[in-house]
């Protein structure tokens, strides 16, 4: 693998995952500020721990998922091996 082939991987997981980490992770620190908001609650039918956990979860799994990119762009630029195109090629004249 190249590093331009590391770049493109690591870019496509950071679409893939770090954008929807980054919604998940938002929304439940939304919603467990919304938990500690009488008002808010009166909507729902369940209790503030049930949202506050439900947020939890939320935050947790929006973590998980911008670790993702970070992870494999660490490890594919690390083992990325340089190209090697111009190794047998003949120096050019000097002018």
């Amino acid at each position: 693998m190249t590093k331009t082939t590391a770049i493109v991987i690591t870019v496509v997981t950071a679409l893939l995952c770090g954008c929807p980490g980054l919604a998940l992770a938002a929304l439940g620190v939304m919603a467990a500020f919304g938990s500690q908001v009488p008002e808010v609650m009166a909507q729902n039918t369940g209790t503030p721990q049930e949202a506050l956990l439900g947020a939890g979860i939320f935050i947790c799994f929006g973590g998980i998922l911008i670790l993702v990119p970070v992870i494999v762009g660490v490890l594919s630029i690390r083992y990325a091996k340089p190209s090697e195109s111009g190794i047998n090629e003949p120096m050019p004249p000097t002018s």
